[in-house]
């Protein structure tokens, strides 16, 4: 399967509900509605109860703005656990993105910005935006940041996106099935009940273990009580790790110890999504 990480654009997890429809797939044609795990500007992480192969061609439906386009599979990204599965999809159409969202260049990990999920307060044009730390400071501070809208044509006030959405019209579209969230192993741990508001934004992040093994990357999303970081290290739950976010290099390392609490195989082999809760 192509690595769903070699990408143009930056992505995000963002649950979007979807209509997924199969004509002449390799295991039969189906329709269901589901929500997509990961995107950006050209593909997705879906989930789906229907098995597809790599190489079938889905039409995807953005249930939000009724925005459609034709997907290729690339493989799956996650088949082992329960009947939900997780597939890499790229779009057919070279330049579309039914996601109404504006996407940047791939953020270095290493590089001093983040970037957040902003939505403008004045016409509801998404982007996912990349931004100092200084400016990140006052959007946390204000809730709002100004930025010039190309859709506006003047600046206007931004806020922070929605991770999980509904569809726009529940009327034109019947309610997707239950969220597909990760179904993880007994030997990874449950999923516990979230207390804080997750916000879409990316942070430079160094994670460090206790044998000092230690790697610099990119927030997936974060809470007043912990965040969510994909990392090539393999961390069991339960282990606690010294966390420094936002990380600058060269610049003061104020570091709070984590815990592992969820744990799922990203990118097979590779790459783990963590979900780690602050130690106090």
């Amino acid at each position: 399967m192509q690595d769903i990480e070699r990408r143009k654009t930056e992505r995000i997890l963002l649950a979007i509900p979807i209509r997924v429809l199969a004509f002449g797939a390799a295991n039969g044609d189906f329709s269901e509605d589901s929500e997509t795990i990961q995107v950006n500007r050209a593909g997705a992480r879906i989930a789906l109860r229907h098995r597809v192969a790599a190489g079938d061609t889905l039409r995807v439906i953005n249930l939000q703005n009724f925005a459609e386009a034709d997907f290729r599979v690339l493989g799956a990204a996650r088949l082992d656990h329960g009947p939900i599965a997780e597939w890499g999809v790229e779009c057919l159409e070279p330049g579309r993105s039914i996601w109404g969202i504006d996407f940047p260049a791939p953020l270095e990990p290493e590089d001093s910005v983040g970037g957040a999920l902003l939505h403008c307060t004045g016409c509801g044009k998404e982007a996912l935006a990349v931004l100092s730390l200084v400016e990140i400071d006052i959007l946390d501070a204000s809730g709002y940041l100004q930025r010039q809208c190309d859709q506006c044509s003047q600046f206007t006030l931004w806020a922070y996106g929605d991770i999980h959405r509904p569809p726009k019209n529940p009327a034109d579209a019947p309610p997707p099935p239950p969220p597909p969230k990760p179904q993880l192993g007994p030997q990874e741990g449950g999923i516990e009940r979230r207390v804080h508001k997750r916000l879409p934004l990316k942070l430079p992040i160094r994670v460090r273990d206790h044998k000092g093994n230690q790697e610099i990357s990119k927030t997936e999303n974060i809470s007043k009580g912990g965040l969510a970081v994909c990392l090539g290290m393999n961390l069991a739950v339960g282990e606690i790790v010294s966390v420094v976010c936002p990380y600058t290099a060269g610049g003061e390392s104020f570091e709070q110890k984590a815990e592992i609490r969820r744990r799922a195989n990203f990118t097979p082999g590779e790459r783990w999504l963590y979900g780690l809760q602050y130690v106090r």
